[in-house]
């Protein structure tokens, strides 16, 4: 996505510029032209790739979360044919609604901040290296933006998955787990660990009932516990 708008906006503005064409009180409506191409270009594309990602995304997250549990429950002696349940089904398709909201602003986000490199160019007179160097500065901010919602979501998927999954078996209760990897670590969820909860509701911390790795940035995780075994 990144790389068509830089390379569309760079191509139209140097013809524009070189054949000087467009008069003073013909640039806004020019540029307004381009801008809008680009957005609607990408807005249906983003339409239809969203879900498409999202679902990949978490079809991946369901597969690796079943592969491990299945791995404990097989230490423990049982053995569970693992399928999809409307409860889970349910606590699913809300993921993935919001996967795809945040798979879109990711490209919204950016064809907003484009919009404004693109008239402030204009501005000062086709200033094309500043153009090409806040599209490449905005292409990093992307790109960061999107690794941290993939970390994030991964996590909040997985919480949903395990709480789901371990619903269904009859498992009620699990071992808070606090990672020790953030450089800021909550103080609730360092608190937290080692700590019993109720699966169906999580832990309270901070005024609200919360499951490992629920919150933005948490990175905490559980162990259920099962007689004969904590997994």
């Amino acid at each position: 996505m990144q790389e068509d708008v830089r390379i569309t906006l760079l191509k139209e503005f140097k013809d524009s510029a070189r054949r000087e064409k467009i008069a003073m009180d013909g640039i806004s409506d020019w540029a307004a032209h381009v801008i809008d191409l680009l957005v609607d270009r990408w807005t249906r594309k983003l339409d239809l790739l969203g879900p498409k990602i999202a679902e990949l995304f978490l079809n991946k997250s369901l597969v690796n979360y079943d592969v491990q549990f299945k791995r404990h429950l097989r230490s423990a002696g049982f053995t569970v044919r693992i399928q999809l349940s409307l409860m889970q089904e349910e606590a699913l398709k809300a993921v993935l609604a919001e996967n795809i909201g945040l798979i879109k602003s990711i490209g919204t986000q950016y064809l907003a901040n484009v919009q404004t490199h693109v008239w402030q160019c204009v501005t000062s007179g086709y200033d094309l290296g500043t153009l090409s160097k806040n599209l490449q500065k905005d292409f990093g901010v992307s790109e960061r933006r999107a690794a941290f919602i993939a970390r994030d979501q991964g996590a909040k998927a997985h919480a949903v998955i395990e709480q789901a999954r371990r619903k269904e078996l009859g498992i009620t209760e699990a071992i808070w787990l606090h990672s020790h990897a953030g450089k800021k670590p909550r103080p609730s969820h360092l608190a937290a660990h080692g700590k019993a909860f109720d699966i169906s509701k999580g832990m309270y911390l901070d005024g609200k009932w919360v499951l490992p790795g629920q919150e933005i940035n948490c990175r905490c995780g559980s162990k259920a516990i099962i007689e004969g075994i904590v997994g």
